[in-house]
Parts: structure tokens; sequence; C-alpha cells
């Protein structure tokens, strides 16, 4: 095997006064600084504008929550305070209220909506103008209809007993059906008011349109008016539920 003899040692060694070499200048410009923010203006503004669409659709859909739930709370308060009202009007004298019905022609439901109204099923009770009984009759009403069922029109008290005061009430409430061609609206506002007001404003076309109906909310008597609203509220109570 050949073998190169060796360098001298000087051939590795740098000379003792080479000259470095030379240094570049720095150019006079500055290097142009990055920006911390990774996103461009108009990429910002886009960005922004999604933010506050999609706060705007939280905040929607929030809102519209809680109007489901103010509607679900009010319908709810609805059917509690009709079941209310259902269980408030309950039928007492039931078969002597379908008796006297049948026998005038009545819708018993009718007549069980103007005994809650008048009364309250109260046998007994007695009004502040004087009217007395279940049905409520004034004396010289009672004095008019009693001698028809052979009772002494001078004994006021027969009127408390619940089958006298039913039979004459329905009585009654025929004799006014049959002036107003059965109209309920007519025939409670005359038993309230008396049938001479009712066809005075029945002539009347501040209070009717066609001189043969009454809205309830034309009627002029103010006690009148909630009165008729009350009998036809049970009306539709009674029909819907006990009848």
């Amino acid at each position: 095997m050949n073998q190169f003899p060796a360098p001298p040692p000087s051939a590795y060694s740098q000379p003792a006064h080479r000259p470095s070499a030379p240094r570049k200048r720095r150019s006079g410009k500055k290097r142009k600084k990055q920006s911390s923010f990774p996103f461009a203006p108009w990429q910002t503004g886009v960005l922004l504008l999604l933010l506050i669409a999609l706060v705007c659709a939280i905040v929607s859909l929030g809102s519209a929550g809680g109007q489901r739930q103010l509607l679900k709370a009010q319908q709810l308060a609805q059917e509690k305070a009709y079941a209310y009202e259902v269980q408030r009007h309950q039928v007492k004298y039931r078969e002597l209220i379908e008796k006297y019905a049948a026998q005038y022609e009545l819708d018993p439901a009718f007549v069980a909506a103007i005994i809650k109204t008048e009364s309250d099923y109260d046998p007994y009770a007695k009004s502040n103008k004087g009217a007395l009984g279940l049905m409520q009759f004034m004396p010289d009403s009672f004095e008019w209809i009693a001698p028809k069922f052979n009772i002494d029109k001078n004994n006021i008290a027969a009127i408390y007993e619940p089958e006298n005061a039913i039979k004459m009430g329905c009585w009654l409430l025929n004799y006014i059906t049959k002036q107003f061609d059965g109209d309920p609206v007519l025939t409670a506002c005359a038993y309230h008011a008396g049938w001479g007001n009712v066809k005075g404003w029945l002539k009347n076309p501040a209070y009717s349109g066609d001189g043969k109906t009454l809205a309830i909310e034309k009627i002029p008597y103010e006690n009148t008016k909630n009165y008729a609203r009350k009998v036809m509220n049970s009306y539709a109570i009674y029909q819907q539920h006990h009848y």
C-alpha cells in the first residue's frame, strides 16, 4: 500500500497577517415590521358583522322562547279560569228545571242560566230592590202571576218555595220569549229590565240596526248589559257541560 507523506504543519496554519473579509454595510431601509393581527381590515369588518348577526339571532331566539312561554302561561291561566267557571256552574233543582222548561217550551240550560244569574240557586235570595226567591220576583209580578197557579197573591212567602219559583219563572220566560221570537238576549234583557224597555230599544237605531236584534254592547242600561252578558256566558257553559 502506498502512503502519501503527511503535509508539513505549515500547510494547515493561517497566515499571521491575513486581512479579514470586508463586512457588508447595512442598508439604510428599515425592515417592515409585520402586524401581529392575523386579519385584514375588510376581514375584520366581515367578522364583526357576522358576530352582530349571531348575537341578534340569539336574542331573537330568546325573545321568541319567552313569548311562547308567556302565551302558554296565559293559555293555562284561561283554561284554569274556565275550569273554575264550569265547576261553579252546577245545576241545582235539575228535575224541577227540566220539568217546567219542557212544559213551557224552554231550553233548560237557559232557565238554569237565569237562575244562576238571578240568585245563584239561593231559594231565599233577596235583592236590594226587593226581588225574592230563586228567580227574583218583584212583589207586583208575584201578585200578577200567583193567581194563575192558584197561589194566594198575598202569600208572598210562597215564592221561597223552589217549585213555585221555578214554575212561575218558566211561565214568565215563556210569555217573554213569545214576544221576542225566542231571542235569548232580548229575553234576558226583558226579564231584567222589562219588555217595554226592550221594545223601545229595538225601535231606536242607535241600539238596534234592524229593529229585531240587540247586541249586548248596544244595551243602554249598564246593569242590564252586565246581566245579559252573565246570562249568555252561563247559558253557553250549561249547554256545553250540562245539557
